[in-house]
């Protein structure tokens, strides 16, 4: 008889794709949790370099390529690490879970029986509809954020989903869908894979007492100047995906920028960045056929 341990099937890959989280000791707590699940194997894609160095000292699992590619190009990294998953599992590193009832919450809603074409969300955030043009509009100009509480709930008859911080999807669906829009580099990715998806008839479940705690991590601004570009861009292609013409995305994206100009006197990003910024993204939506902006370099970060 052999008597060589017989190491449990990892069949849920988790993949935290980050540049340091909340401080760096809180991705190494989610990190440890999620590897002590038995189903589960985690790998962190570290999109900045002083993150790559302190796991290198920890010793904890991570994959970079030494670049801040954004969200889509970070879990196809993460994902390429192994052959044998059935669930790839995608958590922020803003979130904190109890390992016990993750573990519980795992075992029931990625079961055996699981419908092929699936997403699973363990962030019981609520449910938005998936934003069309108007949406966008008011995200970009900041108006969103005055109007927020007027928004009714997604209509029930309408396409929702819910936010991507922690969720699982099957691999059937990840392959079929060829994983996320690189396209999309810093908003909008979870909106445009739920629509592809539901295209190919794919099923949303929400897993509740899943022992899942969102902070929110909240942007200090400091790298507004190229960050927004990137979200203004990404905003911009989004529109052109879900359509409407390329001028119409451009004139929608450019009159946002000039509302949100009114604005920057009361955000909390300084006013000289967060103007070049707005500059910035005017030129990105502009030059979004033959240039793409990046984020903040992963030797800055």
């Amino acid at each position: 008889m052999d008597s060589r341990r017989i190491e449990p099937q990892m069949d849920v890959l988790a993949v935290i794709p980050s540049i340091g989280g909340p401080d760096f000791g809180s991705v190494i707590d989610l990190q440890y949790k999620l590897q002590s699940i038995e189903r589960i194997s985690c790998v962190v894609v570290s999109n900045s370099h002083k993150l790559t160095k302190i796991l290198n000292e920890q010793s904890v699992p991570f994959i970079t390529d030494e670049r801040n590619g954004g969200f889509g190009r970070s879990i196809g990294i993460g994902a390429s690490t192994r052959d044998d998953w059935r669930w790839l599992l995608i958590v922020n590193d803003d979130i904190s879970i109890t390992a016990e009832f993750f573990s519980d919450a795992i075992e029931q809603y990625l079961s055996q029986n699981a419908e092929p074409l699936e997403i699973v969300y363990f962030d019981e955030d609520k449910p938005r509809s998936v934003p069309a043009r108007l949406d966008v509009f008011l995200q970009v100009s900041l108006l969103g954020k005055i109007f927020s509480k007027l928004r009714k709930s997604p209509d029930k008859a309408g396409l929702s989903y819910r936010s991507f911080s922690c969720v699982a999807i099957s691999r059937d669906l990840y392959d079929l869908c060829q994983g996320f829009d690189e396209e999309l580099l810093f908003t909008y990715e979870d909106a445009d894979f739920v629509t592809r998806a539901s295209q190919l008839g794919a099923v949303q479940r929400v897993a509740h007492a899943s022992g899942v705690r969102h902070y929110h991590s909240v942007s200090s601004g400091k790298h507004v100047d190229t960050v927004l570009p990137v979200a203004t861009y990404s905003a911009a292609r989004y529109l052109d995906k879900i359509g409407g013409g390329t001028l119409s995305t451009s004139a929608i994206v450019l009159m946002a920028l000039i509302v949100r100009l009114l604005f920057v006197p009361a955000t909390r990003a300084a006013k000289w960045k967060h103007v070049r910024g707005i500059g910035r993204s005017a030129v990105s939506v502009l030059r979004r056929s033959s240039v793409r902006p990046d984020l903040p370099a992963y030797d800055t970060l």
